[in-house]
């Protein structure tokens, strides 16, 4: 190594032209580095959707889910399949083990759903993939409003919609809100029966009306041309005079049969923005581009459009540009911060600007290194990165500060006699040093190692940040063994004695000495000692919480709400906007949305269809979560609808925060399931230490089930398959073609009057046309009755599930969940239903075990590395006692702090066992190096007292430089906190104990030839 520094010391403009480079294209990385809030995070997960109109959940069970699964059972690779069953809709979940060929599985599920289609109902939708990316959320919600539109929905669809599509940012546009113009055919059922015709005949009339039928070739001229058949009704008036032959054999017009105009689909949907009705739209980015710069093209665009229509307004919503721009700039205020408090300790113990000034310049040098490498890899900027590049300005300086160290010492030795003599003395002082520089660099690269095999979401979230510590390291390894040396020899710095540290390190070493004496005298002492803080850490492990990431203070929070199945939209609008309310008449409350829709897929995610999110004040009285709980109290009154409210964040997605009291029963049968859960429901609602319990099978929907007895049925002369058919076209209606309207697609519905049948009497007297001609009263040939039908279905690799949640009340106490688990749960176990965990609780332990297997494997690669550098496995040892005593500070610190043990946490102890032995190292060097020029104990005694300030500077800046990230300081401050205050405590405490107690072992573990004076 020390070949390097000669090399650099004899070739200093060449040197220079290396850093101009270095600058140059680390500026361009800065410049061409994609901006993010976080790393893309893709799961092994493919979606099964199809859509089944009119099913109920039972139906949607037996027909279309179950089928599928059965299918998904026998693919490889196939870690766990989920599936829900809501009314009209089957989703199928499939999660393969991480390192499969989704390409190649997409493939292969794909043929075997396939193989299904001929078996699916008739009137069930073809199956739809949809590969899952967990980040794949809109980068912009917008609300969009015009007073001088008489349809919003196809305005936004037709004109503003395609304008934001053409940007090139955009990957895609979701809409949402509004009603969708179909054209009805509203027929009269007296005029059918008055020229005997029924609803399917005149169907399939209307289908063959609108046709285009190759024919055939002819010759004209010299030309052979083809000829082609067709009838077309492109306007609606152009329908109404469509000829109808009747049942006597007469024509008509079909206006003389039905009423034919434009009309709204019935609502299903609410979209509300500041309390106002509302089309929203969401704006996907693409792979290759940024939500900055899809926020970028898309508020040009919208000035636009304002400016041409004066009626036309668009509010953004969510930006989640705004959210990266703060977090990314809260994390370079940190990191000047950082370099502002390592400058400040340099200066405060060496007492020389200059000396402050070559350490300080070796910051920036190894973060432009670490860019350029970063951009090489293809990683971008985002929370992630660019915390690993704060977390590594404090290791980055120590390096350099132990190197200058060494030169102020070489200097001492050699004498200042000029420009040789000081070139000479960085020479020494990377001869000296430069073995524990190297090994302390490689123990903290190595333990990053196993986060570039990891696989799972702790991987792909935690393998840039390893990298770019790693290419900070390297970049500080290279500066200092060529940058410090350089200007050391250029600049001239010297020690000052009158340095605002100078006499207090002085002082620390002479106390030191006295207690290392002391303590060499107290061995078994030290041992019991160190026996004792492993006890006291690992007890204080225990009172950590856990949880999977930690979640973000965003100032939003979100507002679901459950309410009993087939409830008229009129009645929800009504709870809605009491809930609405309340985030309204909040002063803390900048902007609110409210959004319900009866689409089926929120249930996948565990979320109600119906929700208000409220986007709080940057400046608010109390916290977001405070303000949830705040909220949740007021809402708890409400009795028609059961409502959870909780602050939401980016890292929503990755929360595995539960309701106080969560059990989750799973079994084979359904029926017993369900009896299970209102027995329990109904003894756990009598308990005073528990509130708001809920069952996942409690909302059963009620539907009307009809039994069509096929003796009756024959009698009549009508199948009951064929009356079902004809009962289903009378009540939901049949598509019988498509045409323009303004230019756009809409369907054309042949349906009857919805209030003809909007009662059970009525239902009862439909009339059901006969193979004879004549015609039955549905009642005549069924039974018709009152059911209960699931809200949804919800499975786990074939298995129902069902999900208990309550919250506990001030009478609860710690071991109430131990008792309602063995008093209550267990009576209703056996062999046919078991107790398990839920999805997130079983991913939070995967990912725990996946980072727990990297930790133990970075604790062997330092071991391997240490000994490999010594050459003994005993100097090893001692160095790996360092470890244990950083415990005592990590836990200790996420106790006080009340951080939870979440995998940045996990992260953090990784990075320790890579940091925390670099003192060590530095300790048990000097001691071998001191060996060799004095008696044992004394060098046990020195060696501590002359890397005193090495130690304690390195120490300070690492810590130092992480406190504005152990505090949280910034938006989404939290996300790494936690990761900060593990490093953190680990560092102070192992650096004291280090210190007090590698003396002790160093004397216990070496051998007695060793310890007499040589």
């Amino acid at each position: 190594m020390s070949s390097i520094t000669k090399l650099v010391l004899r070739r200093p403009v060449t040197t220079f032209l290396a850093v101009l480079c270095l600058i140059f294209f680390g500026f361009m990385s800065i410049l061409n580095s994609k901006l993010e809030l976080m790393p893309d995070m893709n799961l092994p997960l493919i979606l099964i959707t199809t859509s089944y109109p009119g099913a109920s959940p039972t139906d949607v069970d037996k027909l279309l889910s179950k089928p599928i699964e059965e299918k998904v059972a026998a693919l490889s690779d196939v870690k766990r399949y989920t599936s829900t069953s809501a009314e009209n809709l089957s989703m199928v979940v499939v999660r393969y083990n991480y390192g499969t060929n989704m390409d190649k599985a997409y493939d292969q599920l794909k043929k075997k759903i396939d193989e299904l289609k001929p078996s699916l109902p008739k009137d069930a939708k073809e199956p739809s993939y949809v590969e899952m990316n967990i980040t794949d959320s809109s980068s912009m919600d917008l609300a969009v409003e015009n007073n001088a539109q008489e349809n919003m929905y196809n305005y936004v669809k037709n004109t503003i919609s395609p304008q934001f599509e053409k940007l090139s940012s955009v990957a895609s546009v979701d809409l949402s809100g509004g009603r969708k113009q179909y054209v009805q055919i509203r027929l009269s059922p007296e005029k059918l029966e008055q020229y005997h015709l029924d609803l399917s005949k005149l169907s399939d009339i209307i289908k063959n009306a609108d046709f285009s039928y190759p024919a055939g070739e002819t010759g004209v001229g010299s030309q052979d041309l083809s000829v082609t058949t067709t009838e077309d009704f492109d306007t609606v008036e152009s329908l109404k005079e469509l000829p109808i032959i009747t049942g006597t054999g007469d024509s008509i017009y079909l206006k003389d049969l039905a009423t034919v105009r434009t009309a709204l689909e019935k609502q299903s949907s609410i979209g509300r923005y500041n309390g106002s009705d509302t089309v929203m739209l969401g704006l996907k980015k693409t792979q290759s581009e940024s939500a900055v710069t899809l926020s970028r093209g898309a508020k040009k665009l919208i000035a636009e459009l304002e400016k041409e229509d004066p009626n036309l307004k668009i509010s953004v919503i969510n930006d989640a540009a705004d959210s990266i721009r703060d977090s990314l700039s809260s994390v370079f205020q940190t990191m000047l911060m950082a370099v502002a408090i390592s400058m400040a300790i340099i200066l405060l113990f060496f007492g020389d600007w200059k000396a402050s000034l070559i350490v300080g310049t070796s910051i920036p040098i190894a973060i432009l290194g670490a860019l350029i490498f970063m951009w090489a890899m293809g990683y971008s900027m985002n929370m992630i990165t660019l915390s690993a590049l704060v977390l590594g300005v404090g290791m980055m300086v120590d390096n350099s500060i132990v190197v200058l160290e060494a030169c102020f010492r070489s200097i001492d030795k050699i004498g200042d006699s000029g420009d040789e003599a000081r070139r000479q003395a960085a020479i020494r002082s990377v001869e000296t040093v430069g073995g524990s520089v190297f090994g302390s660099t490689l123990t903290t690269c190595v333990v990053f190692l196993p986060l570039g095999f990891m696989k799972g979401i702790s991987g792909q979230f935690f393998k840039p940040l390893g990298f770019t510590i790693v290419f900070c390291m390297l970049s500080s390894l290279i500066s200092a063994l060529t940058i410090v040396p350089l200007c050391y020899s250029i600049y001239r710095p010297k020690e000052n004695e009158k340095a605002p540290a100078y006499r207090g390190i002085r002082a620390l070493q002479e106390g030191y000495r006295n207690v290392i004496g002391r303590l060499l005298k107290h061995k078994p002492l030290v041992v019991i000692t160190t026996i004792l803080l492993l006890v006291l850490s690992i007890f204080l492990a225990t009172k950590v919480k856990t949880e999977l990431m930690p979640q973000t203070d965003e100032g939003i929070v979100s507002i679901s709400i459950t309410t009993k199945p087939g409830l008229r939209i009129e009645e929800l609008d009504k709870i809605l906007k009491k809930t609405e309310a309340l985030a309204a008449s909040d002063s803390d409350t900048e902007r609110y949305m409210v959004r319900s829709s009866s689409d089926a897929r929120s249930l996948l995610f565990g979320e109600s269809g119906s929700s208000v999110t409220a986007y709080l004040k940057k400046k608010r009285s109390v916290s977001t979560k405070k303000k949830a709980e705040l909220w949740q109290k007021k809402l708890s009154d409400m009795t028609d609808a059961s409502i959870r409210v909780k602050s939401s964040s980016s890292m929503s997605y990755m929360s595995s925060e539960q309701p106080n009291y969560e059990a989750i029963l799973s079994g084979t049968d359904y029926d017993k399931l369900k009896e299970i859960s209102d027995r329990l429901v109904s003894e756990l609602r009598q308990r005073e230490d528990l509130t708001a319990v809920h069952s996942s099978m409690e909302n059963a929907a009620p539907i009307l089930k009809v039994r069509l007895d096929p003796i009756r049925s024959a009698a009549e002369g009508l199948s009951p398959i064929l009356a079902a058919q004809n009962l289903n076209l009378l009540l939901s209606g049949t598509e019988v073609m498509t045409m323009k309207v303004d230019g756009e697609d809409a369907s054309v519905m042949l349906e009857y009057p919805k209030e003809d049948y909007d009662s059970l009497e009525k239902l009862k007297n439909i009339m059901l046309k006969t193979a004879r001609g004549s015609s039955v009263k549905l009642q005549n040939i069924a039974d018709i009755s009152f059911s209960d039908s699931p809200a949804s279905i919800y499975r786990v690799d074939r298995k129902y599930q069902l999900t208990i949640t309550a919250d506990y009340t001030d009478k609860a106490t710690k071991n109430t969940k131990k008792q309602l688990d063995e008093e209550l749960i267990s009576k209703y176990l056996d062999h046919d239903v078991s107790k398990t965990s839920s999805v997130s609780s079983q991913s939070m332990d995967e990912e725990f075990g996946a980072l727990g297997l990297a930790i133990s494997i970075a604790v062997f690669l330092v071991f391997i590395v240490m000994a490999a550098q010594f050459e003994s496995m005993r100097y090893s040892i001692m160095v790996m006692t360092t470890i244990p005593f950083s415990l005592i500070g990590s836990f200790g610190f996420l106790w006080l702090f009340n951080a939870t043990l979440s995998m940045n946490s996990l992260l953090g102890f990784l990075m320790l066992v890579g940091t925390v032995v670099n003192n060590g190292i530095l300790y048990v060097d000097t001691v071998n190096q001191y060996r060799r020029e004095m008696p044992f104990q004394d060098s046990l005694v020195e060696a501590g007292a002359t890397r005193l300030r090495p130690i304690l500077m390195t120490t300070l800046t690492t810590v130092l430089s992480m406190l504005p990230m152990a505090a949280a300081f910034g938006r989404n401050g939290e996300v790494m906190q936690g990761l900060a205050l593990v490093d953190v405590g680990g560092l102070s405490a192992s650096t004291i104990l280090a210190l007090l107690l590698l003396p002790v072992y160093y004397h216990l573990l070496s051998r007695k030839k060793e310890r007499q004076p040589s």
